[in-house]
């Protein structure tokens, strides 16, 4: 058979426990999504980025909240994780990344070492095969062969609230009320993204589908980057590499985006990021020296090939949410409930206010 690789010992892989995620999804446009990465050995941040297909570099520092002048040649620990990010594509109901990684078949190679072993059980070999019509039950591959390794992701709204997706590998001894805690969600979100019907189910690395709260802002609808998600802790580069935007439970989730100080992909020199009838400049704030006055921001609004879009947003100097994503940051209903708590002591500070 040459150089053809024959995937056997079905009886072996019959018996193996599988950790196959499936996300649920059926929204009808691509989004970012993040997964875990445990590295298998000791490795480089930039041959993760390669392994994963990730674009651009500044991508994989961002999902790690990691400085921009992190070099590729950053040392990765065995067993250490790293955040993925990726776009997400739904189809018939569930959602995998869009058409990446792409992975180039080594001689001696099977579809469940690629799985297991390169890709840290992120997918399986009966998923690898799926999506790359390789026929059962020989399931043969060819040195050289691109093959596409589907990871499971999401970009349903949850509650009615856009969510980054977050494909969380379960650490052994962990469980759903931890888990929920940790990231500011709550158990029977968990349950129910993941189709479970109790925490007894969950099971050490199995990729849990966890929503994430991601940070609101001014982008327009007819920005290039309008689908411009970030969770707590993470940032972005993004108007050609000319801004940089991140999202921080401590301000209340909402996006703060700056000038880079970088160079343009696209332009010569970044356009202007100041405030139209205003001296403010993207970034700068002015007022909410008391908790009765407003402060007002010159936020990031979009781009297109031609102009940086910014607009003046006022907010509240109250206090914000913990950080640390727990009661203030709760998904569905508790969401719901804190936003009106919020909305409450916004009235409250402003009636003090008027009748002084």
């Amino acid at each position: 058979m040459g150089y053809a690789t024959v995937f056997v010992g079905l009886c072996l892989l019959c018996a193996l426990a599988s950790t196959e995620a499936q996300f649920n999804c059926s929204s009808q446009s691509k989004c970012s999504a993040l997964i875990d990465y445990q590295a298998p050995n000791k490795t480089t941040l930039g041959a993760i980025k390669t392994l994963f297909g990730v674009k651009k570099f500044y991508n994989l520092l961002g999902a790690n909240n990691l400085g921009i002048s992190t070099p590729p040649n950053t040392t990765v620990a065995e067993n250490q994780t790293i955040l993925i990010p990726f776009m997400c594509l739904c189809a018939n109901g569930t959602g995998v990344s869009d058409n990446v990684p792409k992975y180039s078949v080594k001689a001696g190679d099977s579809l469940d070492h690629i799985a297991r072993d390169i890709f840290s059980a992120l997918t399986t070999y009966e998923e690898i095969a799926r999506v790359n019509n390789i026929a059962a039950p020989a399931y043969i591959i060819q040195p050289g062969q691109h093959l596409w390794i589907p990871l499971p992701c999401s970009c349903d709204l949850v509650d009615g609230v856009k969510v980054v997706h977050y494909g969380h590998k379960v650490e052994k001894g962990s469980t759903l009320e931890i888990i929920a805690r940790r990231y500011g969600t709550t158990e029977n979100t968990l349950l129910r993204l993941n189709g479970m019907t109790n925490s007894s189910e969950l099971l050490a690395d199995q990729i849990l589908d966890v929503p994430l709260q991601a940070c609101s802002s001014s982008i327009k609808n007819e920005s290039l980057d309008t689908s411009l998600l970030l969770s707590n802790g993470t940032y972005a580069l993004t108007a050609y590499q000319c801004v940089k935007c991140k999202c921080d439970a401590a301000n209340n989730f909402t996006l703060q985006c700056e000038p880079s100080q970088l160079n343009s992909t696209h332009w010569k020199v970044c356009p202007s990021t100041q405030c139209e009838d205003s001296s403010l400049v993207l970034g700068n704030t002015t007022g909410g020296s008391s908790t009765c006055e407003l402060k007002t921001t010159c936020a990031y609004a979009g781009y297109n090939n031609s102009t940086i879009f910014t607009v003046l947003a006022n907010s509240s100097t109250s206090p914000s949410p913990s950080p640390n994503n727990k009661a203030g940051s709760k998904m569905g209903l508790q969401i719901l409930s804190w936003n009106f708590l919020f909305v409450t002591v916004h009235l409250v500070f402003l009636c003090l206010c008027l009748s002084q």
